[in-house]
Protein backbone atom coordinates (compact mmCIF):
# COMPACT_ATOMS: atom_id res chain seq x y z
CA UNK A 1 0.00 0.00 0.00
CA UNK A 2 2.79 2.35 0.76
CA UNK A 3 4.49 1.40 -2.29
CA UNK A 4 1.37 2.65 -4.43
CA UNK A 5 1.25 5.30 -2.36
CA UNK A 6 4.31 6.66 -3.37
CA UNK A 7 4.36 6.08 -6.74
CA UNK A 8 0.78 7.77 -7.14
CA UNK A 9 2.26 10.84 -5.64
CA UNK A 10 5.33 10.77 -7.80
CA UNK A 11 3.50 10.64 -10.56
CA UNK A 12 1.70 13.88 -9.44
CA UNK A 13 4.44 15.37 -8.61
CA UNK A 14 6.17 14.94 -12.19
CA UNK A 15 2.66 15.94 -14.28
CA UNK A 16 2.90 19.26 -12.16
CA UNK A 17 6.54 19.62 -13.80
CA UNK A 18 5.82 23.14 -16.56
CA UNK A 19 8.50 22.52 -19.16
CA UNK A 20 7.00 19.10 -20.05
CA UNK A 21 3.69 20.79 -20.24
CA UNK A 22 4.57 23.38 -22.39
CA UNK A 23 6.12 21.22 -24.61
CA UNK A 24 2.41 18.76 -24.86
CA UNK A 25 0.99 22.41 -24.91
CA UNK A 26 2.50 23.40 -28.06
CA UNK A 27 1.86 19.87 -29.82
CA UNK A 28 -1.51 19.82 -29.42
CA UNK A 29 -1.41 23.36 -30.85
CA UNK A 30 0.07 21.86 -33.60
CA UNK A 31 -2.22 19.33 -34.15
CA UNK A 32 -5.21 19.08 -32.24
CA UNK A 33 -6.89 15.29 -32.10
CA UNK A 34 -8.06 13.03 -29.41
CA UNK A 35 -6.07 10.03 -31.57
CA UNK A 36 -2.72 12.09 -30.96
CA UNK A 37 -3.25 12.49 -27.34
CA UNK A 38 -1.18 9.18 -26.21
CA UNK A 39 1.49 10.26 -28.55
CA UNK A 40 2.12 13.38 -27.33
CA UNK A 41 2.73 11.79 -24.12
CA UNK A 42 4.70 9.11 -24.93
CA UNK A 43 6.85 11.91 -26.50
CA UNK A 44 6.75 13.69 -23.30
CA UNK A 45 7.53 11.55 -21.19
CA UNK A 46 10.46 10.51 -23.37
CA UNK A 47 11.80 14.58 -23.66
CA UNK A 48 11.54 14.71 -19.83
CA UNK A 49 13.24 11.55 -19.32
CA UNK A 50 15.74 12.46 -21.63
CA UNK A 51 16.42 15.88 -20.07
CA UNK A 52 16.22 14.26 -16.34
CA UNK A 53 18.86 11.85 -17.05
CA UNK A 54 21.06 14.23 -19.41
CA UNK A 55 20.92 16.83 -16.01
CA UNK A 56 20.79 14.33 -13.16
CA UNK A 57 24.35 12.31 -13.31
CA UNK A 58 23.34 9.77 -10.76
CA UNK A 59 20.42 8.86 -12.81
CA UNK A 60 20.03 6.60 -15.57
CA UNK A 61 18.14 6.78 -19.24
CA UNK A 62 14.79 4.70 -18.20
CA UNK A 63 15.15 4.59 -14.73
CA UNK A 64 11.45 6.01 -14.21
CA UNK A 65 10.31 6.24 -17.65
CA UNK A 66 7.13 4.94 -17.56
CA UNK A 67 6.20 7.16 -14.44
CA UNK A 68 6.92 10.61 -16.98
CA UNK A 69 4.89 8.75 -19.70
CA UNK A 70 1.88 8.86 -17.48
CA UNK A 71 2.78 11.82 -15.75
CA UNK A 72 3.39 13.48 -19.52
CA UNK A 73 0.12 11.87 -20.86
CA UNK A 74 -2.04 13.22 -18.43
CA UNK A 75 -0.83 16.34 -18.82
CA UNK A 76 -1.55 15.93 -22.78
CA UNK A 77 -4.94 15.05 -22.13
CA UNK A 78 -5.49 18.49 -19.71
CA UNK A 79 -3.43 20.48 -22.41
CA UNK A 80 -5.86 18.56 -25.72
CA UNK A 81 -8.94 20.34 -23.18
CA UNK A 82 -7.19 23.53 -23.17
CA UNK A 83 -6.35 24.30 -26.95
CA UNK A 84 -9.77 23.03 -27.73
CA UNK A 85 -11.79 25.66 -25.46
CA UNK A 86 -9.46 28.31 -26.89
CA UNK A 87 -9.85 27.33 -30.25
CA UNK A 88 -13.64 26.99 -29.67
CA UNK A 89 -13.47 30.23 -28.13
CA UNK A 90 -12.16 31.96 -31.11
CA UNK A 91 -14.30 30.07 -33.81
CA UNK A 92 -17.41 31.41 -32.09
CA UNK A 93 -16.09 34.60 -31.65
CA UNK A 94 -15.45 34.62 -35.62
CA UNK A 95 -19.11 33.49 -36.51
CA UNK A 96 -20.67 36.48 -34.19
CA UNK A 97 -18.83 39.16 -36.37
Amino acid sequence: MTTLLILLVTIAVMAADPIIFVIVLVLNFLLLNKKTILVYGILGGLIAEVISSSLNPGQDFGDKILLRIIAATIQSIIAYYIVKYFKNRKNTKKKNK
